[in-house]
C-alpha cells in the first residue's frame, strides 16, 4: 500500500511539472513591465490562443522587429489546428495594427516616401518590408501597407486548417492583381466573375470558417461591382441610363455557365428586373442591390 501511494505522489509531481512550463513561461514574460526578451520568446511553445495574444500585447506595435518575434513565436506554437487558426487571426490583427500607423510613426521611412522618392528608394523600402510579410502599396498618390497573404501561407500554412489555407491561397492570388483603384475597375469582367464564384464556393465549402465574415465581405464587394459598376467604371450610360450591352452579355453568360449557384440566382433575378425596365436604370436597381447583395 505504501508503495502504491509513493508511486501516485511521484506521478502527480511529474505530471504537474510537465504541464506547467507552457502557461507559466508565458505568464512570467508578460508580468514584467518591459518588452520580453526575444530569445526567451523564441523558445516558448504555447498551446493556447489566449497566451499568444497576451504575449503579443507586450510587444511594441511600432517596431518591425515585433513582427519577427511574433512570427517566430507562432511557428513554435504547439497547438491543434483550430487553435492555430485562432492564433493566426491574432497575428494578422497584430500586423494590421502595426501597418496602419507604421508609415506615419516611422519618421525615417515617412520622410523618404513623402519627398519624391526615387524608384531605387521605393524598391529598397519594399525589399525591407517584404521580409516581414508586408507589402508597400500606393493609391491615389499615397503610400500604404498591407500584410502579404503569400507570406502567411508559406510561413504558417502547415499548421492551419484546410479552410484557412484555401482562404490564404485565394487571397494571395487576388492580391497579385488589385481589382480596383480610385473608383475604377482594374481587372477584366470575366476575372471579376471568377472571384465571385471562388468566394461563393469557399463559403459553401467552409460555412464555419473562423473568418467567414472576411470571405463574405469579399464576395459582396465583387458581386456588387459586377452588378452595378463603379464610379469611374460605369455600366449604366450616364446619358441614357441604359445598361451597356457588354454587361448584359456578361450577366447572361454568368447565368448560363453557372447553374445552381447562389450568385446565378441573384444575377438571374437582376436580369429579370432589368428586362422589365428595358435595361434602364431605376430606383428598383438600388432596392434590389440593398436587399439581395448588401443585406
Amino acid at each position: 500500500m505504501r508503495y502504491f501511494f509513493t508511486l501516485l505522489i511521484i506521478n502527480l509531481f511529474i505530471s504537474c511539472n510537465f504541464n506547467e512550463p507552457k502557461t507559466t513561461a508565458a505568464k512570467l514574460l508578460v508580468t514584467n513591465d518591459t518588452i520580453p526578451d526575444p530569445e526567451k520568446l523564441s523558445k516558448l511553445k504555447l498551446a493556447r490562443a489566449g497566451d499568444y495574444r497576451q504575449v503579443l500585447e507586450k510587444l511594441d506595435q511600432g517596431e518591425l522587429k515585433s513582427l519577427d518575434i511574433s512570427g517566430r513565436l507562432l511557428k513554435n506554437c504547439v497547438a491543434d489546428t483550430a487553435t492555430y487558426d485562432s492564433m493566426l487571426v491574432i497575428f494578422n490583427d497584430f500586423i494590421n495594427n502595426l501597418t496602419a500607423d507604421y508609415l506615419e510613426n516611422c519618421e525615417f521611412v515617412n520622410d523618404q516616401l513623402t519627398h519624391s522618392p526615387s524608384p531605387e528608394t521605393i524598391a529598397g523600402i519594399k525589399n525591407r518590408l517584404v521580409s516581414y510579410g508586408i507589402l508597400l502599396r500606393s493609391s491615389e498618390g499615397a503610400f500604404y501597407l498591407e500584410p502579404e497573404n503569400k507570406f502567411l501561407l508559406q510561413n504558417f500554412g502547415s499548421g492551419l486548417s484546410q479552410a484557412y489555407r484555401d482562404f490564404l491561397t485565394i487571397s494571395s492570388t487576388e492580391q497579385q492583381n488589385r481589382f480596383a483603384e480610385d473608383g475604377t475597375l482594374l481587372i477584366p469582367v470575366d476575372s471579376l466573375a471568377s472571384r465571385i464564384l471562388a468566394w461563393e464556393n469557399f463559403m459553401t465549402r467552409y460555412p464555419d470558417f473562423i473568418s467567414i465574415k472576411l470571405a463574405q465581405e469579399k464576395y459582396t464587394t465583387y458581386l456588387g461591382v459586377f452588378l452595378s459598376g463603379m464610379e469611374n467604371s460605369k455600366i449604366f450610360s450616364p446619358e441614357t441610363n441604359r445598361l451597356n450591352d457588354s454587361s448584359i452579355s456578361s450577366f447572361e453568360t454568368f447565368v448560363r455557365d453557372n447553374p445552381g449557384t447562389k450568385s446565378t440566382e441573384v444575377i438571374s433575378a437582376y436580369l429579370d428586373l432589368l428586362k422589365s425596365t428595358n435595361f434602364n436604370y431605376t430606383e428598383k436597381v438600388d432596392s434590389f442591390l440593398l436587399e439581395k447583395v448588401y443585406h
